[in-house]
């Protein structure tokens, strides 16, 4: 059984595709794609299925699965891959912060000693369809008769309602349009960042290894039905498209300091990504491939009006934990919420941008909110392979104002 200090390995990594919203993945549940995701993380980590010991799960946007059954979502999503019956399920909820989450407490769950917790191999899965956010009714239950409501209760769309922080009096694009203020970013440097993000993901796309290359090795084809119910094998990115500055410039600013617009923010979009963690002990009795270890993570509070910040103090605390600098790191993925908000956490921390999302980031792929932390890592990782890079970090900002960051190692190299 591992024990406290031990290394923990992530000995299985995959996702989907990111489907663009009411795409191809429309009609599938976030449960549908997180069993999907996280049978072929298993598949890759060459561990029977009954030896996995929990899954920590994440699923933002609720109720999007038939019969209200996301509630069930980790928890039959570990049924679905094969675990045992025994195996214990958790959602765990940090908003965009959530796959990242799910990793930081499998890590957590894994080197806490046995007597706490006998976990030794953990599924971490964050899956989202945002294509079927719901249209809610709030209306009370009635005093008579508890299965009876109120008429005209308001209706609201659940996820138009949820980009709002109305504690902090703000919503999501206008915490990204305050925070690239205040970092003196431009809306021309916005459209420009934006213009890179799909100029990169369209690179990758052309040399992926589903297109006979080397690139985006972490994605699985993912059979499924086009809007005609045409039968369609995904093997890309639906989101990324081809786009130019000068189409981008003319679209309108939606926020006050005008450098928010619907071409420089995330997509809203549907996937799924998983990873499997194994402790060392358990790496050594199955002779498995361990090549990444997670060696440190971060979890940060913000100023709600600037959540865009996040990632800032959440790189800076987990490096910390790592004793590692920043130039230590050789790769970064860093989800773009927003282009404002990527740019002033770049300009703050005087990141090397060569180094951070080299294969495009959210506002290409999409943001599919609990899948986007797990699809960072997944990522990374392969593209760390890929490059030869020892040292990468994966960091999001969290609606509310938090940030969350993990590093990986690749153990292989000195």
């Amino acid at each position: 059984m591992t024990t406290k200090g031990q290394p923990v390995y992530i000995v299985g990594a995959a996702r989907t595709p990111i489907g663009v919203k009411c795409g191809t993945l429309r009609h599938f549940s976030a449960e549908d794609l997180g069993a999907a995701a996280g049978t072929e993380a298993i598949r890759r980590s060459g561990i029977p299925a009954e030896r996995v010991s929990a899954v920590v799960g994440a699923n933002v946007y609720q109720f999007t699965a038939p019969g209200t059954q996301d509630i069930y979502f980790p928890r039959n999503v570990g049924l679905r891959c094969g675990l045992r019956t025994e195996a214990p399920a958790l959602m765990v909820q940090r908003i965009c912060g959530s796959g990242l989450q799910t990793v930081i407490n499998g890590f957590q769950q894994i080197l806490l000693p046995p007597e706490v917790d006998d976990a030794d191999v953990v599924l971490c899965v964050g899956a989202e369809t945002m294509s079927r956010a719901p249209r809610m009714v709030r209306s009370l239950r009635g005093a008579a008769n508890f299965w009876e409501f109120a008429d005209a209760g308001a209706v609201e769309d659940s996820m138009l309602a949820s980009l709002n922080h109305d504690l902090a009096q703000t919503s999501m694009m206008r915490t990204a349009d305050e925070y690239g203020k205040r970092m003196e970013i431009t809306r021309r440097a916005c459209d420009e960042f934006a213009e890179l993000s799909h100029a990169r993901a369209r690179a990758a796309q052309k040399a992926s290894r589903l297109n006979g290359g080397d690139r985006l090795r972490g994605m699985f084809a993912f059979e499924a039905t086009d809007l005609t119910g045409k039968p369609v094998h995904l093997a890309r990115d639906e989101c990324v498209r081809k786009t130019s500055l000068e189409v981008l410039e003319k679209l309108p600013a939606l926020t006050p300091n005008g450098l928010v617009s619907a071409g420089n923010a995330s997509e809203i979009s549907d996937g799924a990504a998983a990873l499997v963690l194994a402790g060392a002990e358990v790496v050594e009795q199955l002779g498995l491939d361990a090549r990444f270890e997670v060696l440190a993570y971060g979890v940060v509070g913000v100023d709600p009006k600037v959540m865009g910040r996040g990632p800032v103090p959440a790189i800076q605390q987990v490096l910390a934990r790592a004793r590692l600098k920043l130039h230590d790191v050789g790769l970064w993925e860093i989800n773009e919420a927003f282009a404002a908000q990527f740019l002033g956490v770049e300009k703050e921390l005087a990141l090397d941008r060569e180094r951070v999302n080299v294969n495009g980031g959210g506002i290409a792929l999409g943001h599919p909110l609990a899948a986007t932390g797990t699809r960072l890592l997944v990522d990374l990782m392969y593209e760390m392979q890929r490059r030869g890079e020892r040292l990468g970090c994966a960091s999001a900002c969290i609606g509310g104002g938090q940030g969350a960051a993990v590093i990986v190692r690749d153990a292989r190299r000195n």
